[in-house]
């Protein structure tokens, strides 16, 4: 299996244990936590869906922007091979001409400058889908963790590991206005403080979830079209995001 198959296989083992445990609860608050983790866990597997497709969207979108300026610059280079190859004709009849040699190198440098582009347009967008790419497994094997932990101790690793994940896109994304947006830090200690919080275990896996889906939800955002230009910016619109998921499941599972 590759490691989105397995953090799938691993997140659905656990959807149906929550569920098993949810049929089985008696009380009202284990009801509650119960629910609100198999909704995170429903949740984490969407969001890394997301950031996967976001990725290939992407990736489609800038390849449609190359694609229409490397046709412009081909036709350029196209007329500036003609107008130089009628150039070279005319040095022929007349090598002595000065101004016909000027306007070859001219054509020849505005060639050379326009193959220069084209190289650089494929580069570009190989090096604005490396970073997001280079993180779907990783990504994947935190989801998976995130599947199978039942210890506090596994739930904390999960939030270290997701939020490391974050600030390492974050500064490494060169489509990003700033490499500085995203506050690793101080993220990985509230959202650690608000697991040990929780009341029980049902409780900490919601919260874990919870930050898992926003930290996916912020990386997706790193290579949408628009990415956020604010540290505020980016907490608004990810736990804007996280809530209107929660809700859609929410909605799906009780009305289902």
């Amino acid at each position: 299996m590759t490691p989105i198959e397995k953090a799938e296989h691993a997140l659905n083992r656990r959807i149906e244990r929550l569920q098993a445990s949810l049929r089985d609860a008696k009380s009202e608050a284990a009801q509650r936590f119960l629910f609100q983790s198999l909704v995170v866990c429903i949740g984490t597997g969407e969001a890394l869906t997301a950031y996967v497709r976001m990725i290939g969207q992407y990736a489609q979108a800038r390849h449609s922007e190359l694609k229409q300026t490397h046709a412009t610059l081909t036709a350029q280079h196209a007329e500036l091979l003609e107008s130089g190859n009628a150039l070279l004709e005319r040095l022929k009849a007349n090598p002595a001409d000065r101004v016909v040699r000027k306007e070859i190198e001219a054509a020849q440098r505005s060639m050379a400058a326009i193959q220069r582009n084209l190289r650089r347009g494929a580069n570009a967008l190989q090096r604005e889908v490396a970073p997001s790419m280079a993180l779907i497994d990783p990504l994947a094997l935190t989801a998976k963790r995130f599947g199978e932990a039942d210890e506090t101790d596994a739930l904390r690793r999960v939030i270290k590991e997701v939020i490391g994940h974050v600030h390492e896109l974050y500064r490494a994304q060169p489509t990003l206005p700033t490499r500085d947006i995203i506050d690793a830090a101080e993220w990985e200690k509230s959202a650690l403080a608000a697991i040990d919080e929780a009341t029980d275990s049902h409780e900490a896996y919601a919260r874990a979830g919870y930050q898992t889906m926003l930290a996916l939800d912020v990386m997706t955002m790193a290579v949408s079209p628009t990415p956020p230009q604010t540290a505020g910016e980016a907490a608004q619109r990810a736990n804007e995001s996280v809530a209107a998921r929660l809700k859609e499941i929410t909605a799906r599972l009780t009305t289902g």
